[in-house]
């Protein structure tokens, strides 16, 4: 009788992991316009060199003479005019291998990225960059929030909490949470006063 609890405790145990497994695979490059279509902006995730986890490499790295380096994860803005594409700026990001979304503004000045990849709801949740490129605010999840993390679903790498975000004009930005019941609520960012309403 024993072992038959102690294997649907098992089973359930098991189902319940698997349930919040989540795989996420290799980031691939994001492509992403503004709204007006004015803006495009592409996202490269981190890149290692073709025999990056080979002992042989690691040997290399370590004795400095490895011929390829890591390239990290870096965005570029690109103004489209007529049937041209201008680069606007090309800039490094704060995310380790990849976003997982991005938003640009209308008027190209400010760019969102959304979460980390591999780890939605921790570092760099919501981060805004401004004009060529340059670092605004970082944010983590915890820092943003208006419900408590507890109330989110939360998976073996991530915690999902909406992520919906959306310019509602040049300078301010609508977020909207979810939690895991099914509560919604919304926050706007100013970029200018780089503060929440």
């Amino acid at each position: 009788m024993v072992k038959k609890y102690l294997c649907l405790i098992l089973f359930v145990v098991i189902s319940t992991i698997s349930a919040l497994a989540d795989y996420w695979g290799i980031p691939k490059i994001i492509t992403t316009y503004s709204e007006n279509k004015e803006y495009m902006l592409r996202i490269y995730p981190i890149k290692y060199p073709n025999n990056y986890f080979t002992a042989k490499y690691q040997r290399q790295l370590r004795k400095g003479i490895a011929t390829d380096s890591i390239v990290p994860t870096h965005a570029a803005l690109y103004r489209i005019s007529n049937s041209d594409t201008i680069e606007v700026w090309n800039k490094p990001l704060v995310n380790c291998q990849s976003p997982v979304n991005a938003i640009v503004a209308n008027d190209g000045k400010s760019v969102i990225t959304i979460d980390d990849w591999h780890n939605k709801g921790y570092e760099h949740t919501f981060v805004i960059y401004g004009e060529g490129g340059e670092l605004i605010k970082d944010f983590e999840l915890k820092d943003i929030t208006p419900f408590p993390l507890d109330q989110y679903l939360h998976s073996r790498s991530s915690i999902h909490w909406g992520g919906n975000v959306e310019y509602w004009d040049n300078g301010r930005v609508e977020i909207l949470f979810k939690s895991e019941m099914g509560k919604e609520q919304k926050r706007i960012f100013n970029i200018k006063t780089r503060a929440f309403e």
